[in-house]
């Protein structure tokens, strides 16, 4: 069974990542006012969101990630 804090973090994550959808670009600081966490809540979640090629992280938060065109 997920626990509680599994199901706030894949809720967070989602919420990210529909934000990143609507606005192309989200920032750490109003993330973490947003769902009232620590800096490193919103890191780690970007982090894992960054490994899971969802978004790109830059200084004050992420982008869209892109994939590069390949090369013929």
């Amino acid at each position: 069974m997920m626990s509680f804090e599994n199901r706030k973090s894949i809720q967070r994550q989602q919420t990210i990542l529909l934000l990143l959808a609507l606005d192309g670009k989200v920032f750490s600081e109003t993330l973490k006012q947003r769902f009232n966490v620590s800096d490193n809540i919103i890191y780690n979640d970007m982090i894992y969101l960054e490994k899971e090629g969802l978004l790109k992280r830059i200084d004050a938060g992420a982008v869209e990630a892109y994939s590069e065109p390949e090369e013929k």
